[in-house]
């Protein structure tokens, strides 16, 4: 009974063990694996056992993984396929494939051989704990299948409500800005108080029954007419107050409606 590694000519006899242990796989699933084995050479490889006249009694497929659950860090070799071929050399055979994997493990620093099989397969159980492996989980996938789910109804759109208008769609009446250097009237305050000051000179100065055509003509004349601009102050200055009243009731009236 001899072990050795699977070369590129064992891809017949490989294949023929392959499909007598996994059949529901498709030689196109069987020969991608055989690819991807050939190309990871190294960490990767399937060790044949075959008896002294050369015939074949089984395989076995490991591959290095870096890390599995429930076996703590560092490498460890993973038991991909494992069969053994009917007959009285049965058991020699698993155990020298185990060996020979085990081996194969440490040459490459793994500190662990794991493996796996379904919980109905009971003589692989029995085969793996008298190989030397002790079981460290166990598991059951359970499925319920569910009803097509019923279609939610969907909801009634909500009422559009009012759309915020954006600021500069809003109309604002345009805001005069006034500025006023010499208070209420048409003048400029220091040619408003000229006036002022000329008008009370010409009254001071008018003589009616002069002979001078200036002081018994010209001043009268000046003298009306600043009656006239005096009167026309006076309104404006009751006109302007008044306006200032009425903008101010205006604005305590729509304080509080701008403060909300």
């Amino acid at each position: 009974m001899k072990i050795r590694a699977a070369t590129v000519v064992d891809k017949p006899v490989w294949l023929a063990l392959r499909r007598r242990l996994r059949p529901t796989l498709g030689d196109q699933q069987h020969e991608r694996d055989w690819l991807q084995m050939m190309e990871q050479r190294g960490r990767r490889t399937t060790l044949l056992c075959v008896d002294a006249q050369g015939g074949l009694l089984g395989m076995i497929e490991v591959s290095q993984r870096e890390q599995v659950d429930g076996f703590g860090t560092g490498p460890v070799t993973w038991i991909d396929a494992f069969h053994v071929e009917q007959g009285e050399a049965r058991d020699a055979a698993a155990q020298r494939l185990a060996d020979a994997a085990a081996g194969w493990a440490q040459s490459r620093g793994c500190r662990a051989l794991a493996s796996d099989t379904s919980l109905d397969n009971q003589w692989e159980q029995k085969l793996h704990r008298e190989l030397g492996f002790e079981e460290v989980a166990r598991k059951v996938v359970y499925r319920k299948a569910l009803a097509a789910p019923a279609m939610a109804p969907e909801a009634a759109p909500a009422p559009p409500g009012p759309r915020p208008v954006p600021v500069s769609e809003v109309e604002t009446d345009p805001v005069e800005l006034v500025i006023d250097e010499g208070g209420p009237g048409w003048w400029p305050g220091p040619a408003r108080a000229g006036i002022i000051v000329l008008g009370v000179l010409a009254f001071y100065f008018t003589d009616v029954f002069s002979g001078d055509v200036f002081v018994g003509v010209v001043l009268p004349i000046v003298d009306v007419v600043f009656v006239i601009y005096l009167l026309m102050l006076f309104v404006g200055m009751k006109y302007r107050r008044r306006m200032d009243t009425g903008d101010r009731q205006l604005e305590l009236y729509q304080a509080p409606n701008d403060s909300d």
